[in-house]
């Protein structure tokens, strides 16, 4: 094929995809969840404490079956081991609460053709990739004693078995499904439930083991072990194989901008 009718026509097709282009902006009504070496042993058990959020999308269609999404989103997560089954762990006394604000983007990808204003394809269950970075502060439950300073575990006290303070920023790996539908020519509503794999252990301010106390400042070994149990220095505190998780549930509300249609190059007109 000649290279000029190659380039006619790949330049009618980028000209297609681009008018089938439409943006959305909207916003998203829902829950924060956490999972990790605090309360519940089970995943699915934190839906029974999550907290409030709130956040705003925007998505760029670049196809009926896919979108490239970005958001950001505002919640609080919180966990106690008085939630746990485990007699062990609800001994420990351990607690935390923690806001956390994400910013990400990931692809959407639609099972069926959907468009908002496409009245043939008005629903479709998708699923959700992308990286995220976020922003925490855990602080024991119910109080403004933030943890990171503190030094829990002994971090940033040059202690054998110890490591510097960790940072309060991480990355982490969402992945979830949803479900949506068109409500007019210009809404979408939808439902979705996304996990996020931190790239931290450090949500809770639990990871590793326990410092003796008579090494840590009075506050350190306050908040190290809560409990009256007497524990065995280097004893497993938390689970440092493990990274912790967080998700996101709830309502979105999208919708439509449409893009202005790109004229056709002059050189291509008739």
């Amino acid at each position: 094929m000649p290279k000029k009718n190659l380039l006619i026509i790949l330049t009618i097709l980028l000209f297609r995809v681009g008018y089938a282009q439409k943006n959305e902006f909207g916003f998203f009504i829902g829950s924060s969840g956490y999972f990790g070496d605090v309360g519940y042993e089970k995943a699915e058990n934190t839906l029974q404490h999550q907290s409030a959020a709130f956040g705003f999308l925007y998505k760029k269609n670049v196809h009926d079956y896919l979108s490239i999404r970005t958001s950001i989103k505002a919640g609080k997560i919180q966990a106690t081991d008085q939630w746990a089954t485990n007699p062990n762990t609800v001994a420990r006394g351990l607690s935390f609460e923690s806001s956390i604000i994400e910013f990400n983007l990931g692809i959407e990808f639609n099972f069926m053709k959907f468009s908002i204003r496409n009245r043939k394809t008005t629903y479709t269950p998708y699923l959700f990739t992308g990286i995220s970075g976020f922003m925490f502060n855990p602080k024991v439950m119910g109080t403004n004693i933030e943890l990171q300073p503190i030094g829990t575990e002994g971090q940033g006290t040059n202690l054998p078995n110890t490591s510097n303070k960790y940072s309060l920023t991480a990355l982490s790996l969402p992945f979830g499904f949803g479900y949506k539908m068109n409500v007019s020519k210009k809404w979408s509503i939808g439902f979705e439930w996304i996990w996020y794999a931190s790239q931290t252990d450090y949500l809770d301010d639990v990871s590793t083991v326990y410092i003796d106390p008579n090494l840590l400042s009075n506050e350190a070994a306050q908040w190290s072990n809560p409990s009256d149990i007497e524990i065995a220095n280097n004893k497993n505190r938390g689970n440092k194989n493990n990274n912790d998780w967080y998700n996101f549930t709830g309502v979105t509300f999208t919708y439509k901008i449409k893009n202005k249609p790109k004229k056709c190059p002059k050189a291509l007109r008739p």
